[in-house]
């Protein structure tokens, strides 16, 4: 790899990097430290950096999660605000990682640990999200408001995010009728 490998990989996380991924593009300590001192990049926290160049979002805070820990997926109420399928405001951000990963616990996260699947994930603007009829599910099993969740699967139905075999799925793990039969 080369050092312009890591633009690529930083621009993939919204200019978030870290110290391993600058190491395995050929970059060494030194040259973070020296472009960190020349303002092109920004130590974010440790291990976690930021090219200065690239423009803050409202998201930051949920790009660095997600760079620090590739295997997580954002989870619950979370993903349920990021699909557009809720108006309330989670009160924590819900991360799923899976049981071996060392991401440690921080303020505002709540850390769940399950093995996610390909199947079971999407990447949304660059971040990993769980499907819409797993992110569901986790909300019926983690006692989210069944109205919520009822709107949030209606809206989801209507947007075309679940499948039949989706729909089918979620009525086989879920005891209460949360949707409406897929026409």
């Amino acid at each position: 790899m080369s050092k312009d490998d890591l633009y690529a990989i930083a621009a993939a996380q919204r200019g978030y990097f870290r110290t391993g991924q600058a190491l395995e593009c050929g970059w060494t300590r030194r040259n973070l430290s020296t472009a960190t001192a020349k303002g092109q990049i920004e130590t974010v926290s440790y291990g976690l950096y930021r090219f200065a160049y690239f423009p803050a979002t409202d998201r930051d805070d949920l790009y660095e999660i997600g760079t620090l820990e590739p295997r997580g997926s954002f989870t619950h109420e979370t993903a349920l605000t990021l699909y557009g399928l809720t108006d309330l405001i989670p009160r924590t951000t819900h991360f799923t990682i899976p049981p071996d990963a060392g991401f440690r616990p921080r303020p505002g996260i709540t850390i769940h640990h399950s093995r996610i699947t390909d199947d079971d994930r999407r990447l949304r603007d660059g971040l990993w999200i769980t499907s819409p009829a797993r992110t569901l599910l986790d909300g019926a099993r983690s006692g989210l408001d069944p109205e919520q969740l009822l709107g949030a699967a209606h809206d989801a139905r209507d947007r075309g995010l679940l499948t039949d075999e989706d729909l089918a799925r979620i009525h086989s793990h879920y005891p209460y009728n949360l949707i409406v039969e897929a026409q």
